[in-house]
């Protein structure tokens, strides 16, 4: 897969997973005691408050380090030799590159579990392959079509970190997955949904989950329809 089209996935993962915080999060959960206010230290050093960076940021950043494996320039690391050479000072970082062109159209399906249940590696892997998604790249699942290596859609996991680990499957749990689908794809639009949409609902059967839309509502027969027109008109434009 080309490394844009992975630095695109990082990025709409990061997004699905911060709007599923408010489908997956605990709005009654109680907040801890604020701590009993120290008395005042004459002369401590202040310490100005720092916020986290983006985690999409730094994902993205970090595939791209990842990419660049092996040339320490880029990571501005100098050469120490040990002999009469000097030594050598650190190349200058080279500028990064562009994620390249943003995706035309992304098109999301969530899946929750229903009724309390909760979604178990041994479940999702039983899912996975009844449907014929294959876990790989960004470790989530994918759709990969004969010929290609561009994915027609993905699977991530709906709650933090977004992802799966393949050696946790024995204890792994969720309270859900989100399909999501990018366009371009490496099929016609409405194939590619049709695919994505057959797959939501079959892994809804044996995941016992409730197959929602885009904005985490039950996905109606009026949504699909809308969905499918969308498509239509998105190849209508392409061609």
């Amino acid at each position: 897969m080309e490394t844009s089209t992975l630095r695109w996935i990082l990025i709409v993962v990061g997004i699905l997973i911060v709007a599923s915080i408010f489908l997956f999060g605990n709005p009654n959960k109680k907040r801890k005691p604020k701590a009993s206010r120290k008395p005042r230290v004459e002369n401590a050093e202040r310490r100005e408050p720092t916020l986290d960076s983006n985690a999409v940021e730094d994902a993205a950043r970090k595939l791209e380090l990842e990419g660049e494996a092996g040339d320490p320039d880029l990571l501005g690391q100098g050469e120490l030799d040990i002999g009469d050479e000097p030594v050598r000072e650190a190349a200058a970082p080279k500028p990064r590159k562009p994620a390249g062109p943003a995706p035309d159209k992304i098109i999301t399906l969530f899946l929750l579990a229903a009724d309390n249940h909760v979604i178990t590696g041994a479940e999702l892997l039983q899912a996975t392959v009844q449907t014929g998604m294959e876990y790989g790249d960004m470790k989530i699942f994918h759709r990969i079509p004969e010929g290609s290596e561009k994915p027609v859609f993905s699977m991530a996991n709906a709650a933090k970190p977004g992802y799966f680990e393949r050696d946790e499957w024995n204890t792994f749990e969720t309270n859900g997955v989100v399909l999501f689908l990018t366009l371009p794809a490496p099929l016609n639009a409405l194939d590619a949904w049709d695919a994505m949409l057959a797959t939501g609902r079959r892994m809804a059967e044996v995941l016992h989950a409730d197959l929602l839309d885009e904005e985490r509502k039950p996905f109606t027969r009026q949504r699909e329809a809308q969905l499918r027109e969308e498509m239509r008109i998105y190849e209508r434009q392409k061609s």
